[in-house]
């Protein structure tokens, strides 16, 4: 069976009532936007910044998946982020990071390097200036916005995807996700989506809530960039004259919420890429 199928076959499951749930350790700004992708995604998010529940949260409640992102980071946040991604680890949960602006401060670099010591991240999807960072390579981000030119990006992916053996995800213009064995790109997407808050991170959210139907981390991250390019690409479609950016985001949504098995492989634009 070739990735397409198994895309779609996974996808399908969003129809089954199965309502994997997902812990969210996520920002402030874009919470919102993350668990309504969980549950348009067939999902039931549950959400946690007390410290004094985060190192039982997952193995209590019974999650089968972890968002982590990174966007308003503080001290406390980052213990808790590290106690729940340890019992993630312990309890073979998946854990889904977005490392959004971590080139804003040194204490957003001190974090990434300290959670990522501490906890196996199984998912970690951020743009090619967040990847780049990891790294170690000079960047041009500013804020969550990376202005890296993506043209040879295949080659920071797969550099961390083996430091990390994680699946890294890299969003943009084509979205590229690999485990460092196996690649596949995504080339759908409206270029509407950059001048969004909140798109990227509910990108991870969608494959945290497809991570907790399978074990294969690589096929959720896949259906996760899937499904935003193409929904994104369906709202555009719906845009009329003087309708702007949050009608845009709104129509994103209801795509997300509504789009059926087959609306989704009959525009999909997946490629598979082999790897030496």
């Amino acid at each position: 069976m070739n990735l397409r199928n198994h895309v779609e076959k996974l996808y399908a499951q969003k129809f089954e009532e199965k309502y994997p749930l997902v812990c969210f350790l996520t920002n402030y700004v874009t919470v919102l936007d993350l668990v309504d992708m969980c549950i348009h995604s067939g999902g039931s998010p549950v959400l946690t910044d007390e410290i004094s529940e985060a190192h039982e949260m997952v193995e209590y409640s019974k999650s089968q998946a972890v968002v982590m992102n990174f966007g308003t980071i503080n001290r406390e946040y980052l213990d808790i982020m590290t106690l729940t991604g340890k019992t993630a680890n312990r309890v073979h949960v998946p854990v889904i990071l977005d490392p959004a602006a971590i080139t804003a401060s040194s204490f957003r670099k001190y974090a990434i390097e300290h959670l990522l010591k501490e906890v196996k991240v199984d998912i970690l999807k951020g743009n090619l200036g967040e990847i780049k960072f990891i790294l170690g390579y000079e960047t041009k981000n500013k804020g969550i916005d990376s202005f890296e030119d993506e043209n040879g990006a295949e080659k920071y992916c797969i550099e961390l995807a083996e430091k990390l053996g994680a699946v890294v995800v890299m969003t943009g213009k084509t979205d590229i996700i690999t485990d460092g064995k196996r690649m596949a790109k995504v080339s759908n997407g409206d270029a509407k989506l950059k001048k969004i808050c909140g798109a990227g991170s509910s990108v991870a959210a969608i494959m945290a809530t497809y991570s907790g139907l399978t074990e294969d981390y690589f096929l959720s991250a896949t259906v996760g960039c899937a499904v935003m390019g193409v929904a994104s690409e369906m709202a555009e479609e719906r845009m009329k004259e003087r309708e702007g950016i949050r009608t845009f985001k709104t129509y994103v949504h209801d795509a997300v919420s509504m789009m059926e098995t087959k609306e989704l492989m009959n525009r999909l634009n997946l490629v598979e890429v082999e790897l030496d």
